[in-house]
């Protein structure tokens, strides 16, 4: 066996995809699940954008009879389907793409350049058996990292509501490692994937713990549709204004990820009042405190647990911010403090 790197350039890869030369072996199939008009748009517009899209593998072999050679697709079936629907004008973006509604025909001249001639990075295995090729796979994944959580649920699920946090985190990514939320490492493991997908089932379900399989599971009932996306994105948008609005807590102890969680909610309940919140912190009307009221009060709280104050006024926020803080009991102690500290009528 022998494997070979190479490109093609979507015309050529396309031209052989419509010839016959390029074919899809369905026993290399992982899935049955055919990827939604999100899911490929998103790769399109990756394209169109001229970022990288991972390396394709063909299994190249000759029919000893027809002496014909053909490339079968190991790896990249589904990338292969859309770019070859695009190319051939059966597919239209859709999204909040800069290209969105268009197919490849509605392109600007230099865009459908790009696309043409973007070069698709390949594997060129010859030789080969198919002991070879399940071989081949076994090993490269015998050195991959493992997936975490989060990184399995984007691999698996390519539902709307899976999009709808690739676009949120998209949008936001930067801004939280730049506050200090995250790191770039934190990011790149998707833990801000995660965290969207706490708030948004805590703004449903109320704040409780949430374990793989529960998140898991929100994602499959929002894999067809996903209600009330443009509704949260403005609560989301909204609370972000809010704490770019305090560069003076930017890198605190606030902003260390499960503080950040319960900090985003009371903020949320603040603005629009979220019914699975009242019974923790009952407000009757939206209203914020002003920036020196919340600032005066977010700094009391950073500095009792700067300072690890184990008594007096900030005991039970310190202990709830210090001790298991991901349970549903300390979760709701930090956002009741974090709601006290917003409201206009307090001073801490």
């Amino acid at each position: 066996m022998q494997t070979n790197s190479t490109t093609f350039t979507i015309a050529e890869y396309c031209d052989q995809m419509k010839a016959g030369s390029i074919i899809i072996n369905r026993d290399y199939q992982r899935t049955s699940t055919v990827w939604p008009p999100s899911a490929r748009s998103y790769l399109i517009d990756t394209i169109l954008l001229s970022y990288p899209i991972p390396k394709f593998s063909l299994y190249q072999k000759t029919d000893l009879k027809s002496r014909r050679t053909i490339k079968e697709i190991v790896d990249g079936q589904q990338r292969s389907n859309a770019i070859f629907d695009f190319y051939n004008d059966k597919l239209r973006i859709s999204g909040r793409s800069s290209f969105s509604g268009k197919k490849y025909s509605d392109l600007a001249e230099f865009d459908q350049q790009n696309f043409v001639e973007y070069s698709l990075s390949v594997d060129l295995v010859v030789g080969a058996t198919d002991e070879d090729i399940r071989q081949m796979f076994r090993r490269i994944n015998s050195y991959t990292v493992p997936l975490n959580p989060e990184e399995q649920r984007h691999a698996i699920q390519q539902g709307e509501f899976k999009w709808y946090i690739v676009e949120i985190t998209e949008k936001y990514s930067t801004i939280l490692k730049d506050i200090g939320v995250f790191t770039e490492r934190n990011l790149s493991r998707m833990a801000d994937a995660r965290l969207f997908t706490e708030i948004f089932l805590a703004f449903e379900k109320g704040i409780i713990t949430y374990s793989k399989t529960k998140l898991d599971q929100y994602y499959k009932d929002n894999d067809d549709s996903f209600n009330g996306r443009k509704d949260l994105l403005d609560i989301i948008d909204s609370v972000f204004d809010i704490i770019l609005t305090l560069p003076e807590l930017h890198g605190s102890v606030l902003m260390k990820p499960f503080n950040f969680f319960t900090l985003s909610l009371a903020i949320a309940h603040r603005l629009v009042i979220i019914q699975s919140f009242q019974d923790i912190y009952k407000i009757e009307a939206t209203k914020l405190g002003s920036n020196d009221i919340i600032l005066a009060n977010l700094g009391c709280l950073a500095e009792a647990l700067e300072e690890n104050q184990s008594k007096g006024q900030f005991k039970e926020f310190v202990d709830a911010c210090s001790q298991a803080t991901n349970t549903q009991k300390h979760r709701e102690r930090r956002f009741d403090w974090f709601c006290r500290a917003l409201d206009p009528r307090v001073r801490l």
